[in-house]
Formats: C-alpha cells, sequence, structure tokens
C-alpha cells in the first residue's frame, strides 16, 4: 500500500497533461494508431506498416539503389533490404539493371506501388486537413514547423529517427 508521504510526493511531482511531454505523444500517439486503423482497411494497404510507407516515399517517381534508399531512409543496407525483398513480393515494386551502370541495381515503383503511394498522399492531405480543422491554418503549419526543427535536431545530434523529408 502506498505510503502518505509517497502519495504526497507524487501529488505534488505529477505535471498536468498539458505539461507533461511524455503523455501528450502518448495521446497523439494512440489518437493516430486508432484513426489509422480505421483509415488503413479503407485505403486497402494492408500489411504495409510504416516501414514500407517509407520505402515507398523514398522511391518516389526516382529509380534509386538499395544503398541510396537506406541512406535516405536513415537505415542500414541489411534492413532494407529485407524490406526490399516484402515489397517484391507484394509486387509494389520492380529490381532493374541501371542503365547508367550494369553492375548496380535499381529499385523502382511498379504501377500499383505507385497507386499505394497516392493513396498515402491522400490520406496524409486528410490529416493535414483535420488539423487545419482543429487548429487553423497558422497553428497547424507552425506545429508541422516545430515538429520538423525537432526531428532536424534529433538527427543533428547522431539520433536514428526517420529523414523528415520521408514523412509523407
Amino acid at each position: 500500500m502506498l505510503s502518505k508521504s509517497a502519495k504526497k510526493k507524487l501529488i505534488t511531482k505529477r505535471p498536468s497533461r498539458d505539461e507533461s511531454i511524455g503523455c501528450l505523444i502518448y495521446f497523439l500517439y494512440r489518437y493516430f494508431a486508432i484513426r489509422g486503423d480505421s483509415r488503413w482497411p479503407k485505403l486497402h494497404l494492408h500489411p504495409l506498416g510504416p516501414s514500407h510507407i517509407h520505402l515507398l516515399a523514398a522511391i518516389g517517381l526516382d529509380s534509386v539503389s538499395n544503398s541510396e534508399m537506406a541512406r535516405r531512409a536513415n537505415v542500414s543496407k541489411q534492413a532494407m533490404s529485407k524490406l526490399v525483398r516484402e515489397m517484391l513480393k507484394l509486387e509494389l515494386i520492380v529490381i532493374q539493371t541501371n542503365e547508367q551502370d550494369s553492375r548496380c541495381n535499381v529499385i523502382s515503383l511498379t504501377d500499383q506501388g505507385a497507386d499505394v503511394l497516392m493513396k498515402i498522399w491522400e490520406a496524409n492531405n486528410l490529416l493535414k486537413k483535420e488539423f487545419e480543422k482543429f487548429l487553423g491554418k497558422a497553428k497547424s503549419k507552425r506545429l508541422v514547423a516545430l515538429m520538423a526543427e525537432l526531428v532536424d535536431t534529433l538527427e543533428s545530434d547522431g539520433n536514428p529517427t526517420a529523414t523528415h523529408t520521408l514523412i509523407i
């Protein structure tokens, strides 16, 4: 059982929800998980997860090597190779010989992969509109700028986060 002195310490040290970054991040995580869970089936993206989505975004309109994609996504070549194999099975990407250097292969989206990426961008646009509805355009834009600044700072400190330019 909790002693009176320990309870008093907890009460005086407990931050409010608006002061607790961890609490706010967890709340937003749960919000996105619930909203995402209700949106993904409508987009027919199962079994794609965040890593697959970032891979599609890393490729985009370009044909890129596995090494370049790993660099863009800030993951190891081995991790990227695993994702590439999964995406090949789903027929969202193809591997072709590089036209400029036949010793190197490049990865490109298939038409199906491009369709999936477009659906993801559409879902992102809906989310953006939702935030603008809640916060207004100016605050929403400031929020995105602050989050991008935080990601940039974390990356410059050597933290292994996904490159914010891949955010879709």
